[in-house]
């Protein structure tokens, strides 16, 4: 990684200026735009994708992401048309991004749900956060005809709610995601990625799962097993930076999940259209 350091003498200088053309040849090309609440933010933090870009075998491209991610963000408000006026701004300044890393929606379920809300309170809420997350994509999809969304699902937290285990609200969380992937079935060039179950995938659950065992996160057309993984069962700690969060390496897996499902097809494939009839 180029780092960035204040020289002040001549020969360093003249030194600096003689790598002008080797860094100029290395620079990665801009490709995915990450767009969202905290989980786009820590990834792109920790340049998550760009590392595992890098390692398998795309290290040409790199993501940005400064200036779109809010933490504690929910897609209500990522509607606002002064929201999305930001991914334009983005978009108009690095015109070779053609991908969207988009993860909205869930502050909108963790801030709003109940598991004794009343049904009917329960179906509003959930249909709510799917009508704006579809607003959300067909909004960024109308900002350039060569765009391509990927919605990213959220994992298995650890975190309880009210009178609700994990268990629980992650269920509740898997109910609402079913929703949003059959939305996106019908959207073109928009992708679902499912990632229910891919944590535990990874780094099992101590003394109950051991690592590479249960399935992982089904995938289009079907998306079965939905979710992957045990629902029985949370994240293990090491998978995790708090109860919500991901920890450095599983934003790492995560992105790595990301580019094996679609982003590598998108990516070395730049004319090759995903629609809502045939997505890989």
């Amino acid at each position: 990684m180029l780092r960035k350091k204040h020289f002040v003498s001549i020969l360093v200088i003249f030194l600096l200026c003689s790598f002008v053309l080797p860094l100029s040849a290395s620079a990665k090309t801009p490709r995915i735009l990450m767009v969202g609440d905290s989980w786009a933010w820590f990834m792109y933090l920790n340049r998550s994708l760009r590392d595992a870009l890098e390692d398998m075998g795309l290290g040409e491209y790199e993501e940005i992401g400064i200036f779109t991610t809010v933490p504690g963000s929910e897609a209500s408000q990522w509607v606002n048309p002064k929201w999305l006026e930001q991914v334009r701004k983005e978009l108009d300044n690095y015109p070779t991004i053609d991908i969207i890393h988009l993860s909205v929606g869930g502050n909108d379920f963790l801030n709003n749900w109940r598991i004794d809300m009343p049904p009917e309170a329960k179906e509003a809420l959930f249909q709510q956060v799917v009508r704006d997350t579809e607003t959300i994509i067909r909004a960024l999809l109308d900002m350039k005809p060569n765009l391509h969304v990927a919605l990213i699902e959220y994992d298995f937290i650890n975190k309880s709610r009210g009178k609700a285990r994990c268990q629980e609200l992650n269920m509740a969380g898997a109910e609402l995601s079913r929703r949003r992937m059959e939305m996106c079935k019908n959207i073109d060039r928009c992708f679902y990625i499912q990632t229910y179950g891919l944590m535990q995938y990874h780094f099992g659950v101590a003394n109950d799962i051991p690592p590479h065992t249960v399935p992982l996160p089904g995938q289009y057309p079907d998306y079965k097993p939905f979710p992957g993984g045990n629902p029985d069962y949370c994240n293990d700690t090491k998978a995790m930076m708090d109860n919500v969060h991901l920890s450095s390496e599983g934003y790492y897996y995560l992105a790595k999940y990301c580019i094996e499902v679609i982003y590598k097809q998108w990516l070395t494939n730049v004319n090759t259209p995903i629609t809502a009839s045939k997505k890989q």
